[in-house]
């Protein structure tokens, strides 16, 4: 029995783990974060060391019996901070001794399942600083030597930017992640040193400073040693004088190295002691310094020195300082400032393209003509005393007379219409140019650019008013110009209205014939372009430039199709003008018109022929005997001719008659076509013994559908 019921029981037991199982899923599934909130206690504006409690607190709505596990974690400017899984639904954050550091935006994130939140970000702000101490590692040492200064900022957490000063002045930066920083620093100022620091916290880009910590002070020892300078005979000399200067270390013993600066040029440098004397010149002028270094520390001495120039720069005089070519330029030398010495002490000499020239050169004075050959760079050297001076150095370029000018135009020339001329001459700049026609001045201009043309704006009323413009360049005042050819150019005139004619006249053109189509301008210059139009034709017919007043376009064969307007169009330079309208209307062809009259009389003709005809045919149905199936009867008196000609039988005749229609359609039916009857007609021989009454006629019955004729 036991075993009938297991099978029983098993299904019963596996019904039972389902609902349970389905039961569990149902229970794990249903909750809803409603809520996730963020706090900071006891507020979010907080002084230094408060201790700060972020608070992440959660609503949650599930169903009975379901216990959720509650993932949190918190955010500190968007970086993790802190995590925890529980079953509570509030999760603290302790941040005890709060620093400036520990500022930011919170924020807490939430996971339960699968599902996520985050609260809303809330912003801690904590201030006040701790202020920071300096050390040194000693208060005392000489001059040169370092000491090591050390900045703390005890209980401070971030990242730290600290600034050493000495005295107001910044001496070093040092950034560190850590509460302190060390700096070695050397101090050139002997005397008491005063030290201070200061750091800044980097929060989200922003610097947070600290004050300025208590001073440390440093006493620096001079270093027993100097050094003294001596220039003589004065420190005001001129040129051409000797001087010397001496550099001496105070020290002993003298074993430091010391140098004779003059500018950025070492003169002289030894142990001890140096000296350095030279012929003072001009540029000798300015700061002299002795320099000794000991342990990197510099001990100077300076002095000036005045050079004044026992003459001045010479200078280098063109007379005049611009000439054209073939006119003569004098060239001097000159100096001015002399001091203890006369103008006649002073030797001057003319270098050209930096070799001395011989001859004319007569103490810095010569004469060059202007031209190719003394286009060239000079300068002139004074001397005197052992002192020589050189000049700036000058380029002379000879000018050029302007050359015969080009006049010309750059487009068509309309008669009546504003065009321009254009002048353009070679020679030294500036050139002035005037326009003349025939012999009145027109108009100026100058012209500054070499590749510029002078141009002038004119009109003509004739044709040969061309010819009569001239322009004229002068770039050397009035005493010299240079005048052009006259103006040579084609003059355009406007075209007068064009006539169309044709050949054939317009009336007078047959079908198939040529037709010439001649256009003629009275007036205007060519070449000019001609064109044909039809009012039948959307396109040019024709279209011709010629070297003449007239053209001509041929249709070699004309049809009706072609009658319309035509007329003709005529262009240049100056204008475009249109003929008036022709009428042409084709006529027929004469060979045509020939066959048609040809043709007309054939169809009269026939229609004659037919009249005829049907006369005739009328004339023989009127003259027939009585019936035209009897024979006729033979006369009493006959009786014996029929005996004798009774061998021969009687002679038929067959005649076809056409009869007309009957007149009064109403009384006749009218029948269709014509009815053709064959009548016998029987001819006795004729005896020529017998005179035959040819006056008898009989009817013969023809067409059945007439009446018999009443005698």
């Amino acid at each position: 029995m036991w075993d009938h019921q297991r099978p029983s029981l098993w299904m019963a037991t596996c019904h039972l783990l389902f609902l349970l199982l389905f039961t569990c899923q149902r229970v794990k599934a249903e909750f809803s974060i409603d809520d996730l909130s963020l706090t900071f206690d006891p507020g979010a504006d907080v002084g230094r060391d408060t201790n700060v409690t972020v608070t992440c607190h959660a609503t949650v709505s599930r169903s009975q019996g379901f216990t959720p596990q509650y993932e949190f974690s918190i955010e500190k400017d968007n970086k993790v901070v802190n995590r925890t899984t529980s079953t509570s639904d509030t999760f603290d954050y302790p941040i005890k001794a709060a620093r400036v550091s520990d500022s930011g935006g919170y924020q807490c994130r939430l996971s339960i399942q699968g599902k996520k939140k985050s609260s809303k970000k809330e912003t801690l702000t904590v201030t006040g600083t701790q202020t920071p101490q300096i050390s040194v590692d000693s208060s005392s040492i000489m001059e040169g030597d370092e000491v090591t200064a050390t900045c703390r900022a005890p209980g401070e957490r971030g990242a730290f930017t600290y600034y050493f000063y000495v005295g107001d002045q910044e001496a070093a930066i040092r950034e560190s992640n850590i509460e302190e920083s060390s700096v070695q620093l050397q101090l050139s100022n002997s005397g008491r040193n005063n030290l201070t620091c200061q750091y800044f916290i980097s929060l989200l880009g922003k610097h947070m400073p600290s004050s300025v910590s208590t001073p440390k002070y440093v006493l620096v020892k001079e270093i027993a040693i100097s050094v003294s300078l001596t220039i003589s005979p004065t420190i005001e000399i001129i040129e051409a004088d000797n001087f010397s200067a001496s550099c001496v270390v105070n020290s002993s013993p003298r074993s430091e190295t010391v140098s004779l600066i003059m500018g950025k040029n070492i003169l002289s440098q030894g142990r001890g002691r140096v000296d350095y004397s030279a012929v003072a010149k001009a540029n000798d002028s300015g700061e002299y310094m002795c320099k000794v270094e000991v342990n990197g520390v510099a001990k100077t001495d300076k002095k000036m020195l005045m050079v004044k120039e026992l003459f001045s720069k010479p200078k280098l005089i063109f007379n005049p300082e611009q000439a054209f070519e073939g006119e003569f330029v004098r060239l001097s030398c000159e100096s001015t400032n002399l001091e203890r010495i006369k103008k006649e002490d002073i030797k001057y000499s003319i270098y050209k393209n930096n070799y001395l020239q011989p001859m004319g050169n007569i103490n810095g004075q010569m004469v060059i003509q202007a031209g190719p050959s003394g286009n060239d760079n000079y300068h002139c050297m004074a001397e005197a005393k052992s002192i020589s001076k050189k000049s700036d150095v000058i380029i002379f370029r000879s000018k050029v007379l302007a050359s015969k000018p080009d006049i010309f135009v750059k487009q068509k020339v309309i008669l009546g219409e504003k065009f321009d001329i254009y002048c353009k001459s070679n020679g030294t700049l500036p050139i002035t140019y005037t326009l003349f026609q025939g012999g009145k001045k027109l108009q100026n201009t100058t012209i500054y650019n070499s590749w510029a043309e002078a141009r002038f704006n004119t009109s003509i009323k004739q044709k040969e008013h061309i010819g009569t413009f001239r322009c004229r360049a002068q770039n050397d005042g009035s005493k010299n110009y240079s005048d052009s050819l006259p103006l040579s150019a084609v003059v355009v005139e406007h075209l007068g209205k064009p006539l169309l004619t044709t050949l054939p006249v317009p009336h007078n053109v047959e079908e198939g014939q040529e037709l010439t189509l001649i256009c003629n301008v009275p007036s205007g210059t060519p070449p000019i372009t001609f064109k044909w139009f039809s009012s039948g034709s959307k396109t040019v017919l024709h279209t011709k430039t010629v070297n003449a007043n007239s053209s001509h376009h041929v249709i070699p064969q004309m049809k009706k199709t072609d009658s319309g307007e035509y007329y003709c169009h005529a262009l240049n330079a100056a204008n475009a003008v249109d003929s008036d309208r022709v009428i042409i209307q084709v006529k027929l062809a004469s060979w045509k018109k020939v066959v048609i009259v040809g043709v007309c009389l054939l169809v009269v003709a026939a229609l004659v022929v037919v009249i005829i005809a049907r006369y005739k045919a009328k004339r023989v149905g009127v003259n027939v005997g009585p019936s035209v199936w009897t024979e006729r009867p033979s006369s009493s008196d006959s009786s014996g001719q029929s005996s004798v000609h009774s061998h021969s039988g009687p002679d038929v005749e067959y005649t076809e008659v056409v009869h007309p229609q009957p007149v009064d359609p109403a009384r006749v039916p009218l029948k269709k076509g014509t009815d053709t009857v064959y009548s016998e007609l029987q001819t006795a021989p004729l005896d020529h013994s017998e005179h035959v009454d040819n006056g008898a006629v009989e009817y013969a019955e023809l067409n059945h559908d007439l009446p018999e004729p009443v005698d």
